[in-house]
């Protein structure tokens, strides 16, 4: 569907935001979604304002299997439809990075979250960051769903905090030079949607999409834009002979940005929570699209020293921060506790294909300089760990 092209609005009035972005976790009578955006333009190390607007556009009524494409017609309408429309009307080039943020009043609809996967896997030089006011339909498995497959395609997505709805406040809102006032429950309201968010999102995901492998797994010596970290893992029980592989799935960073939970110690807290019995002896494999932050790698080296019934093998397609001292001393204390750290393969990066992307049985495609990197990387881990 082409939805016709609207130009945005700049602002909203006060009275449209009090209403509509009221952070209630279970709120009536709100029939449109607002959508107030950000468009910045990375150079180098800095995010340059490209353009900022508002649109609006109505809900999809719950889902319901007999209706349920009689009701999919009118998401041509929606503030995301309209959004895109109008952004990919501009003709972008495909040479600049863009980043893109929405601070929407409901999380988007399905037939809106196919669009954004869609968009996603045809411009791997944007990436999106969605905030969303409340959540729509959040105890309907459906709509669960439509959460995790957002999360799936590589957006992020977030509870609007008071630094974001003040945010909107002073650059969506006609103000009139008045501050942003929380209502009542406001804090409560937020933890509330914040902690159902975590949840709906904290376990692993099944797979990848491959537009989002092969951007966060390419093996770069230097890779400017990769600010997240993808944990690819395999959980084996090695009392049968041979071991059976028991679990797999993906974490990603951040599933919770607020307190910085990066991918390692999202599956520590699932592993710890779910899985880890001490009588039963583990090995767990991981392959990562970095190596771990210093934080993270002592704190698995801390988990590995308390937990002998675990092993732990991690490959990993680049090395971060390879030249400072305390990354380099992160990997090392990794390495004393019985952790094996190794550089991902041609092999390896096949096996992660095969068992965690969405290939539809198309083969993995090496990029120019794999190979090579793999070497040099391999090399200069081999010198940290001496």
């Amino acid at each position: 569907m082409n939805p016709q092209i609207r130009n945005p609005m700049e602002r909203m009035y006060r009275r449209t935001f009090y209403n509509h972005f009221e952070n209630e976790p279970i709120l009536y009578g709100r029939s449109y979604t607002w959508l107030c955006y950000e468009v910045k333009i990375k150079r180098g190390c800095s995010n340059l304002i490209w353009d900022t607007g508002v649109f609006r556009g109505p809900v999809l009524p719950k889902l319901q299997s007999n209706h349920r494409q009689e009701v999919y017609f009118q998401f041509e309408n929606h503030a995301e439809m309209c959004f895109f429309s109008w952004f990919c009307g501009n003709r972008l080039p495909a040479n600049r990075r863009f980043q893109i943020t929405w601070f929407v009043s409901w999380n988007p609809c399905l037939p809106c979250v196919v669009k954004v996967t869609k968009f996603l896997a045809e411009h791997p030089n944007v990436t999106l960051t969605i905030s969303a006011a409340r959540l729509y339909y959040y105890q309907d498995r459906e709509w669960r769903r439509v959460l995790r497959r957002l999360h799936k395609a590589g957006a992020r997505v977030k509870i609007m905090d008071y630094k974001d709805f003040a945010h909107c406040w002073e650059n969506f809102v006609y103000n009139e030079g008045q501050q942003f006032m929380p209502w009542y429950k406001f804090d409560d309201n937020y933890a509330s949607l914040h902690r159902t968010l975590k949840e709906i999102l904290r376990n692993p995901m099944e797979a990848m999409y491959p537009h989002v492998f092969y951007f966060h797994f390419k093996n770069l010596l230097k890779a400017c834009g990769r600010n997240e970290s993808w944990l690819c893992f395999t959980v084996d029980v090695t009392e049968h002979h041979p071991p059976v592989s028991w679990k797999r799935g993906v974490f990603r960073n951040p599933v919770d940005p607020e307190t910085h939970c990066h991918a390692e110690r999202c599956f520590l807290s699932w592993f710890c929570d779910d899985i880890l019995s001490p009588n039963t002896n583990y090995e767990v494999t991981w392959y990562t699209s970095w190596s771990p932050c210093p934080e993270c790698a002592r704190e698995v080296a801390e988990f590995l020293a308390r937990h002998s019934n675990v092993k732990l093998t991690i490959f990993t397609a680049r090395l971060y921060h390879f030249w400072d001292t305390d990354y380099q001393e992160g990997l090392c204390s990794l390495s004393q506790e019985g952790a094996s750290v190794k550089i991902m393969s041609y092999k390896d990066f096949v096996s992660c294909w095969k068992n965690f992307v969405y290939s539809d049985d198309e083969p993995f495609k090496p990029w120019k300089g794999l190979k090579t990197n793999f070497r040099l990387l391999k090399t200069m881990l081999r010198e940290i760990l001496q």
